[in-house]
């Protein structure tokens, strides 16, 4: 009989809890909240309120797609721990929203879920979240503090894009893999520390990050996509931790392993004149751009290619002797020396490159 009494208590505690829920959820569908249970889940469908302080209700579990557009008057919000998931583009366009609280009980954040949330200032990642997507935080302007878990392991593209008020990041060792465009645009990072166990660096994952001083690469490092670091005028170097495979640094400067492709020379490094080292065959696309220091750059006979707007905007460069074994150029339509206002082109008579001068109205000298 105490089997059966107990048994019974505990079916009623587990029908009030569910009943109390229930009501909680449909009292909030009848006001601010569209709330729905399908495959055992509670998703809050989209908010209709007009609040600025807005708590979700407890037993919610999941934070639906679009749950949130653009509730301009949103400022702040509380989710409760029973949310695990926060949908794609959950409050995108919430220009005002300034603070969430993420609880430990989330395990994933969808793209762009607080995309274009220009007045978020602060965020901090859960230890059960394991990726940031594609475009979570991008044009987050005013987002200068993030507190990323040990738990993460991926860091998708875009994700911090236009991030324009941050100004430091440390990423814990647990990430690998740093997506294309990640950092893009932060104009005001200026200290990033790599984990030790950083395996891949995205195509133009740290673009136009006009405050990056310098940045030292893992040996754990094989794969670096292209134009990781163009537009990054205040680079003064990039470093190379000894013992890796695939990447070199010489002088600051960053090469393939190999010697073979010059892949970044950073835009600030205080010189006037470089010599790019013999061997090279590829000088890589933007690798010089915007570099305002250098007036002079020689280029070995080894070189065949130089990829698109490898020199570009490199408005202090007065001459370049290109070898007779250059093949290609950047592209017609996007030159690898465009906005070097000061050049002068020296190379043979009859060459690719002397057409390549006139093509696109750069100033050619013929060699003896």
């Amino acid at each position: 009989m105490k089997k059966i009494h107990k048994k019974i208590c505990l079916l009623c505690i587990l029908f009030f809890v569910i009943s109390s829920t229930s009501c909680q959820i449909k009292k909030s569908q009848n006001d601010d909240f569209i709330i729905e249970q399908k495959n055992g889940k509670v998703i809050l469908v989209k908010y209709k309120g007009t609040g600025k302080n807005v708590k979700i209700p407890k037993g919610i579990t999941t934070i639906g797609e679009e749950a949130f557009y653009k509730s301009s008057g949103l400022e702040s919000v509380s989710i409760p721990d029973t949310v695990t998931h926060i949908g794609t583009n959950a409050f995108i366009f919430c220009k005002n929203l300034i603070t969430v609280t993420i609880p430990e009980s989330v395990t994933s954040i969808g793209e762009g879920a607080f995309l274009n949330c220009k007045s978020l200032t602060r965020i901090t990642i859960p230890n059960n979240v394991i990726s940031i997507e594609d475009n979570t935080f991008s044009y987050c302007i005013n987002l200068a503090n993030i507190e990323i878990s040990i738990g993460l392991k991926k860091i998708a593209n875009h994700a911090f894009k236009r991030c324009l008020s941050l100004t430091k990041i440390t990423i814990p060792d647990s990430v690998t893999d740093i997506g294309e465009g990640n950092f893009a645009g932060c104009k005001s990072l200026k200290n990033v520390t790599l984990p030790n166990n950083t395996i891949s660096i995205g195509k133009g994952a740290f673009v136009e990050c006009t405050n990056l001083i310098s940045i030292a690469i893992p040996k754990s490092v094989i794969h670096i996509g292209d134009r990781p670091f163009a537009g990054c005028d205040s680079l003064v170097s990039i470093d190379v931790e000894d013992g890796n495979f695939n990447y070199l640094s010489i002088d600051g400067v960053l090469f393939s392993k190999n010697k073979k492709t010059l892949i970044q020379f950073p835009a600030s490094k205080e010189i006037d004149t470089y010599i790019i080292p013999k061997g090279v065959k590829e000088i890589s696309g933007n690798s010089f751009s915007n570099n305002t220091r250098l007036t002079n750059i020689t280029i070995p006979n080894s070189v065949t290619y130089i990829r698109e707007m490898a020199f570009a905007h490199c408005e202090n460069l007065t001459s370049i002797t290109i070898p007779k074994n250059v093949k290609s150029i950047g592209s017609f339509h996007v030159g690898a020396f465009l906005g070097c206002t000061n050049l002068t082109i020296y190379g043979y008579k009859g060459s690719y490159i002397e057409k390549y001068s006139k093509e696109h109205r750069i100033p050619f000298k013929a060699i003896p």
